[in-house]
C-alpha cells in the first residue's frame, strides 16, 4: 500500500503539469468526441444524400461533382471530389474525417472564447465540451455529405479565431489579416453559417475594449470597422450573389414574401417562433438525450456499453471539470467571472438571432428530429455559450455545478451512442431491402418506376434508393439519364398519382441526373421490417392479402405492372456497397418463392418451402405463406397445404382473408387440375 501511495505521489506533479498545460483542454475535447461519434465508426455506413453522391462519383469519377452540385451549392464540388478521390466507397475514410473536422471545430471554438475570455479557462472549457457534444445534432453519421458542412464551418471558425488573435496583439500581422480573409470565403460553398459572421463586431468591441489607447467608444468603434471592413464586403457580396444572381434554387424566401404581402401576420408568426425554435434548440434538445438506454430497445450487450460509456464520461467530467473549476478561482475574479458570463449570455442570444434567421426566412422547420436537425448544426456556437455561461452561474453552487455538467455530458454522450445505433441498424435493413428486392426482381425493363409510401427506412429518401436501384440495374452503361426510378407518393404528392392519370408522361430530375418515365410503368411496392419486401399488384398481393396497407397504398396497387418484372438477366446489389449474403433467411426464400409464382414455376416453389421448413425458417408476417401455399396446392401436397393453413390462422392478426381470398383464386382458375380436393379445403376452412 505504501509503495503505491508512493507511485501515486509521483505521478500527481507530472499529471497536474499536463492538465494544466493546453494540450490537455484538446485531448479532452478529443476523448469527447470519440464517446460520442468514434465508439461505432467500424459498423456505419452511408445514408440519405451519401448515396446520389456515390452514384455519381461510381458514374463520372471526382470530376463529375461540379457539374452534379452546379444547381445549388456550386462551389462545394472540391470536397467532394477530395474526399471520394481519397476514400472511394470506403465508409470509414469518411467518418474518421468527419471527427476530425467535429474536434478541430472544437479546438477553435475553445481557442477563440479563450482569446475572448482570458481569465476564465474552467467556463470556457465547459462551453467547449458542451459544443463538442451538442445532442442536438444528430446527422453526424451521414459524413460524406456532412464533411462538407463541418470543413465550411472549420474555415468559418479559424477565420474567427485568427481574426481575433491578430485583433488582440499590439501590432496586427499581414499574413493572419489575409489568412483569416481567405477563410471567410468558404461562406460562397454552403449557406448555412453565413449569417454568423455578422457577430465578429460584438468579438471585436470585447476585445478592444480593455486595449490602449482605445479607451473611447468612439475609437473602438473606427478600429472595429477597420478591422470588419474586409470580411463585410465578402458578405455583402455573397448576399447579393445568392439572391439577386443565384437565388433561391431550392428553398425559396417564404417568409419574405409573407412580409411584403401580409407583414403584420408575418411579423407574428417570427414573434412566435422565436421562444418556441429557443426552446427547441436549448432544452428541447438536452431533455431528449435524458433518457436511459433500455435491454428492449438496443439488447443486452448495447444497453450494457451505453451505460458503461455514460458512467466513464460522468466520472471523467466531474474530475476534470472540479480541477479546471478550482484552478480558475485561483488565476480569476469574480468580477471577471461575472463579466465573462454576461458576455458569453449576450454572444448567445446573438448567435442564436443570427442562427435562426436563414431558417425563419426560408419559413423551415426546426426541430430535433430526422430530417429537421440538420439545421441544429450552426447553433453549435449559440448553446455553447449558453451552456457555459448558465453553468458558470452557478459558481457559488460547485456541488451543482459539477452534477449538472457531468450529467449533461453523460447523457450526451449516451444519446449519440443509441443515434449511432439507429444508424447503424437502418443500414442493416437498407442492405436487406436491396438484396430482397434482387431476389424478387432480378431485372427489371428500363424507365420503369418504383413507388411506395410509409417505407420502413428511417434515413434514407427516394432520392437514395434510387442510387443503388440504378447501380444494380443499369450495369456499367453510366449516362445522365437514370434508368429507373424510386419515388415516395406520400412525399412528392404529384397530380398524376393523386387523380389516378395512366399514361402520364413523368419526368424527374435530381441534380445533373434526369429520369424519363411513364405512370404506366409502374411496380409498387411495400416494405415494413420484420416483414419481407412485398412486391404489390392486383392480383397475387394486394389488398386482401396485405390487411394493413393503408388507403394510399391501396391506391398505389392500381399502378403496379408485374410484368415489367423480367427474369433474365440477373442482377445483384453494388458489391463495393453492399455486402454478400452467405446465410439464407427466410425473405430469400419468400422472394424467389414469390418470383416464381409470378412466372407458374410452382416445382420451384415446392423446392423453396422444402429448404425453408426444413432449415426452421418461419415468417413473421402470416401472409408471407402464401407463395408456399399456392405452390404446394398444384402439387397436391395436401398435408403441407393444410399445415400452413393452420399456421396462419393460428397467427396474430388477420390474415385469413387474404388464405381464403387465395384459395378460391386458385379454385376459380380453370387450369387448375384438383378442384375437388381445393373445395373441400375452402369448406373446411370456413372460405366458402
Amino acid at each position: 500500500m505504501n509503495e503505491i501511495i508512493r507511485n501515486f505521489r509521483k505521478l500527481k506533479k507530472p499529471l497536474a503539469k499536463f492538465l494544466s498545460s493546453k494540450s490537455a483542454a484538446y485531448v479532452w475535447l478529443f476523448l469527447l468526441i470519440v464517446l460520442c461519434f468514434g465508439i461505432l465508426i467500424p459498423k456505419l455506413s452511408f445514408y440519405w444524400d451519401d448515396l446520389p453522391y456515390l452514384y455519381q462519383y461510381n458514374a463520372f469519377g471526382p470530376k463529375g461533382f461540379p457539374e452534379f452540385v452546379a444547381s445549388d451549392r456550386p462551389f462545394s464540388a472540391w470536397i467532394f471530389s477530395a474526399t471520394t478521390f481519397l476514400f472511394g466507397f470506403n465508409p470509414i475514410g469518411y467518418h474518421v474525417l468527419a471527427l476530425f473536422l467535429r474536434w478541430v471545430c472544437a479546438i477553435l471554438f475553445f481557442e477563440t472564447i479563450q482569446l475572448i475570455w482570458k481569465h476564465n479557462k474552467g467556463i470556457n472549457l465547459t462551453a467547449a465540451s458542451i459544443f463538442a457534444i451538442y445532442p442536438g445534432f444528430l446527422q453526424q453519421p451521414i459524413a460524406l455529405i456532412y464533411n462538407h458542412h463541418l470543413s465550411i464551418f472549420m474555415f468559418l471558425l479559424l477565420s474567427i479565431f485568427l481574426m481575433t488573435l491578430n485583433a488582440s496583439r499590439d501590432k496586427r500581422s499581414y499574413i493572419l489579416t489575409i489568412t483569416s480573409i481567405l477563410f471567410s470565403i468558404g461562406v460562397f460553398s454552403i449557406e448555412n453559417f453565413s449569417t454568423l459572421e455578422i457577430i465578429r463586431p460584438f468579438i471585436l468591441w470585447i476585445i478592444l475594449k480593455d486595449k490602449k489607447p482605445l479607451t473611447k467608444n468612439k475609437e473602438r468603434a473606427a478600429q472595429i470597422l477597420q478591422i470588419w471592413i474586409p470580411y463585410l464586403l465578402i458578405f455583402i457580396i455573397f448576399v447579393i450573389w445568392r439572391v439577386f444572381i443565384f437565388k433561391f434554387p431550392t428553398y425559396k424566401p417564404t417568409f419574405l414574401s409573407s412580409l411584403l404581402t401580409d407583414p403584420a401576420t408575418a411579423m407574428r408568426s417570427i414573434i412566435t417562433r422565436i421562444p418556441k425554435d429557443f426552446i427547441t434548440v436549448s432544452i428541447g434538445a438536452w431533455v431528449r438525450s435524458f433518457h436511459f438506454p433500455s435491454i428492449s430497445n438496443f439488447g443486452s450487450s448495447a444497453t450494457r456499453l451505453i451505460w458503461a460509456l455514460m458512467f466513464f464520461t460522468f466520472l471523467a467530467s466531474m474530475g476534470m471539470f472540479n480541477y479546471w473549476m478550482r484552478r480558475q478561482d485561483n488565476v480569476s475574479n469574480s468580477k471577471e467571472t461575472r463579466n465573462t458570463i454576461s458576455e458569453m449570455l449576450v454572444s448567445s442570444f446573438l448567435l442564436f438571432i443570427l442562427s435562426a434567421s436563414i431558417v425563419w426566412v426560408l419559413d423551415l422547420p426546426l426541430e430535433i428530429e430526422f430530417a429537421w436537425d440538420r439545421m441544429t448544426i450552426a447553433f453549435l456556437p449559440s448553446i455553447a455559450l449558453l451552456g457555459g455561461g448558465l453553468i458558470g452561474i452557478l459558481k457559488k453552487r460547485k456541488f451543482v455545478q459539477l452534477i449538472l455538467f457531468s450529467l449533461l455530458l453523460s447523457f450526451s454522450v449516451g444519446s449519440h451512442f443509441e443515434n449511432a445505433m439507429s444508424y447503424k441498424r437502418d443500414w442493416e435493413t437498407l442492405e436487406s431491402f436491396i438484396w430482397q428486392l434482387s431476389w424478387r426482381v432480378p431485372s427489371l425493363k428500363e424507365n420503369t418506376i418504383l413507388i411506395a409510401s410509409d417505407v420502413g427506412l428511417r434515413y434514407y429518401s427516394d432520392n437514395s434508393l434510387t442510387s443503388p436501384v440504378n447501380l444494380m440495374y443499369l450495369g456499367d452503361n453510366f449516362t445522365n439519364q437514370l434508368s429507373h426510378l424510386v419515388y415516395y407518393t406520400d412525399a412528392r404528392n404529384d397530380i398524376w398519382f393523386e387523380e389516378s392519370i395512366k399514361d402520364q408522361e413523368i419526368n424527374k430530375s435530381y441534380r445533373s441526373f434526369q429520369f424519363s418515365g411513364n405512370s404506366s410503368n409502374i411496380i409498387a411496392f411495400y416494405f415494413q421490417p420484420p416483414g419481407c419486401l412485398k412486391i404489390l399488384d392486383r392480383k397475387y398481393s394486394n389488398s386482401v392479402t396485405n390487411s394493413n396497407l393503408s388507403f394510399r397504398q391501396v391506391d398505389e396497387i392500381s399502378f403496379s405492372e408485374i410484368d415489367l418484372i423480367e427474369k433474365q438477366p440477373v442482377h445483384t446489389p453494388f458489391s463495393p456497397l453492399f455486402s454478400q449474403q452467405t446465410t439464407k433467411t427466410w425473405c430469400y426464400y419468400f422472394e424467389k418463392a414469390d418470383l416464381a409464382r409470378q412466372f407458374g414455376e410452382y416445382e420451384e416453389i415446392e423446392r423453396l418451402g422444402d429448404a425453408a421448413i426444413n432449415s426452421s425458417q418461419s415468417p413473421r408476417i402470416a401472409s408471407e405463406w402464401l407463395p408456399f401455399l399456392e405452390g404446394y396446392l398444384w402439387g397436391a401436397n395436401w398435408e403441407r397445404s393444410e399445415w400452413i393453413i393452420e399456421n396462419i390462422q393460428s397467427s396474430e392478426g388477420n390474415f385469413s382473408s387474404g388464405m381464403c381470398y387465395t384459395l378460391k383464386r386458385i379454385k376459380n382458375n380453370p387450369d387448375y387440375p384438383y378442384q375437388e380436393e381445393l373445395l373441400e379445403i375452402i369448406l373446411a376452412y370456413n372460405c366458402s
